[in-house]
């Protein structure tokens, strides 16, 4: 089965029309759903797509979005240890300063690494200045 880290970007893109990749976020989407693909995340993802989408949508669409990702069986919700918290400060945000990765780019980067997974489903260009592919 095909993985792919599921990042901020990609989810608001899905759900917001007049997101500038919206279209590409909709066939990347469908492609990999139609492979049977599979969708890794983190909480620090779903609170940030979920306080974004609360600012752009009424509150109640934002909370029937957020059951719909939780409930549909393509995302897989990965619980976070201190530990996967820590190692994703120490190994992303302190070693490379210069860089500007937040916590929740972090994390997803830990996590990609210990899951071995390549892509991410993103429009971030983070991910490939970590080492990583973007799905496609």
């Amino acid at each position: 089965m095909e993985r792919a880290l599921i990042d901020t970007g990609a989810l608001l893109a899905l759900v917001i029309a007049k997101d500038q990749y919206h279209r590409r976020a909709v066939e990347t989407y469908a492609g990999f759903r139609a492979r049977g693909g599979h969708f890794i995340g983190t909480p620090l993802v779903l609170s940030e797509f979920h306080n974004l989408v609360r600012a752009r949508l009424p509150i109640a669409s934002a909370g029937k979005l957020l059951g719909a990702l939780l409930h549909d069986r393509i995302y897989g919700w990965q619980d976070l240890p201190a530990d996967a918290l820590q190692r994703a400060q120490a190994e992303w945000i302190d070693r490379y300063p210069d860089q500007g990765f937040s916590l929740a780019d972090a994390v997803s980067f830990e996590l990609m690494r210990s899951h071995r997974i390549s892509k991410a489903f993103s429009f971030d260009r983070h991910f490939v200045t970590a080492g990583f592919s973007l799905l496609d």
